[in-house]
């Protein structure tokens, strides 16, 4: 009997065994299903309650409302991505001039009621509209509007994810399937995206104008962060903790109401078993329900007055907290000190450890940001613009050489700048790091930075160079400074 039988025979006489411990269902495992579900089905069968749920935790939660602002304030930062074009001229040197003229057409751009067709926002606005939707909806849809009149032919749209139908589902005769609205090819790739002409929760929407547009691929851009391959919609980046919150809110609500309640001295009335009531006495009785401090009342007859303590230790809530939000947190993947406001016991090594792994998880979405939204919204601009002559004298025959984006992100200063800079200058004297890898990881371009230095030395070296004729101009042909009128009148 060869090894590949006596292996095959051993495996049958050992029916059921499970190799992995957490495969075990049961008493020592969890319960787990039959078939696992494709992704795609489990997000049609639960993302509209995810996304009700983390709508719900971002107008309600305080943490929750807390992450979604810093997902603004460290994807996009307080000026939004830094845009630079890098187009090259045939003998591989930057054209200068071209890169200029894109950069301020793609400034002019940018400005409030220019980029957007709505008019309420600006190019900055955009970005932190896209990150703050995908964050808590896991998705957003921004058309691209070709044929704008903004004087460039190309403006965006953003739309609200419930425009594309989760339950809209189809199989078409071009053999193209239609998944959540969203219709694939053969090869998996979107082609199109079928949305609702009206949100469904506007009023027209229930009274029987539910209408679909196919909108192609090429004009819409439906943007999420993919968890699974093949996954078709996006999911809210809180999904692994809002369970979590959930927990902390109604915990904290009810510690709080137990709080209150034990903080208020109330008082009852309580009927005196020794004294019987009168039976033809329908009056009713004069019972005080709000005292003030120093107040004096009467009691009823037949009643007495019952003081009620109640008692709320309440220990345990600072560690319940604690611990409930170190969990969020990490379902969040940001640092639980930022997300709490919690300080405590925090000394400069291990916040600083925990700010660098926190900064590369923001730089990782930032590049996702970069990939999804900024980059190809960029290039139907510049198509559209060059067409529409909006670039000078710039001319579409050149886009392929003047498609050359580069955005970058924000970067953070450190609570301590001084180290940093001393740890730079000690890199660049030990040649282990470049002056320009140093400007870039700033969030500057070298080549800006080194031409405002240029700069500022110019006009320093003209202001000496006005000063010392002043002086020149003050001085007699003795090289003595000359007296002044009043003075020389009153010798």
């Amino acid at each position: 009997m060869s090894e590949q039988q006596e292996a095959r025979k051993t495996r049958r006489g050992v029916p059921g065994r499970v190799r992995f411990a957490v495969a075990q269902q049961g008493r020592h495992g969890p319960q787990l299903g039959g078939v696992p579900l494709s992704v795609n089905e489990e997000l049609r069968r639960d993302l509209g309650a995810i996304k009700q749920q983390s709508r719900r935790a971002g107008n309600d939660d305080g943490y929750v409302t807390k992450f979604l602002s810093m997902c603004q304030t460290h994807i996009v930062g307080p000026e939004g991505f830094g845009f630079q074009s890098a187009a090259m001229l045939s003998d591989g040197r930057k054209d200068k001039r071209a890169n200029g003229l894109i950069e301020q057409a793609f400034k002019r751009w940018g400005r409030r009621g220019v980029c957007d067709v709505t008019g309420q926002y600006s190019w900055r606005g955009i970005q932190e509209m896209v990150v703050k939707s995908v964050a808590e909806d896991g998705e957003v849809l921004i058309r691209l509007v070709r044929g704008a009149d903004n004087g460039f032919g190309f403006a965006v749209q953003l739309l609200d994810s419930a425009h594309l139908d989760i339950n809209y589902n189809r199989e078409l005769k071009n053999g193209n399937r239609v998944r959540m609205g969203v219709e694939f090819d053969d090869w998996g790739r979107p082609v199109a995206y079928h949305i609702l002409t009206n949100h469904p929760g506007d009023r027209a929407y229930f009274y029987g104008n539910t209408r679909y547009e196919r909108i192609p691929a090429s004009d819409m851009l439906l943007v999420y962060l993919p968890y699974r391959v093949g996954q078709a919609r996006g999911v809210p980046w809180a999904h692994a903790a809002l369970l979590e919150m959930h927990h902390l809110y109604g915990y904290r609500e009810a510690e709080l109401t137990g709080a209150r309640v034990a903080a208020s001295k109330m008082f009852a009335y309580e009927p005196d078993s020794d004294v019987e009531p009168e039976e033809d006495d329908e009056s009713e009785e004069d019972f005080v329900e709000e005292v003030e401090p120093g107040m004096g009342i009467v009691v009823p007859y037949g009643y007495s007055i019952k003081e009620m303590n109640f008692q709320h230790p309440g220990g345990n809530f600072g560690a319940f907290m604690k611990e409930g939000k170190r969990g969020a947190a990490s379902g969040l993947d940001v640092n639980y000190n930022t997300l709490a406001n919690d300080l405590e016991g925090v000394n400069f090594s291990s916040l600083r450890q925990a700010v660098l792994e926190d900064r590369d998880g923001w730089k990782r979405r930032q590049s996702w940001l970069r990939e999804w939204v900024l980059e190809p919204v960029f290039v139907a601009w510049l198509e559209m613009a060059l067409l529409s002559g909006a670039i000078g004298d710039l001319r579409f025959s050149h886009y392929e050489r003047l498609n050359a984006p580069v955005f970058q992100g924000r970067r953070w200063e450190w609570v301590d700048p001084l180290k940093d800079e001393k740890a730079n200058t000690e890199a660049i004297n030990n040649l282990t790091k470049s002056p320009l890898k140093i400007i870039r990881e700033r969030g500057e371009d070298p080549e800006t930075v080194i031409n405002e230095i240029l700069e500022f030395e110019e006009m320093v070296a003209s202001i000496r160079k006005l000063r010392g004729s002043v002086k020149s101009e003050g001085r007699g042909s003795n090289g003595k400074e000359e007296d002044e009128p009043e003075a020389a009148e009153a010798g």
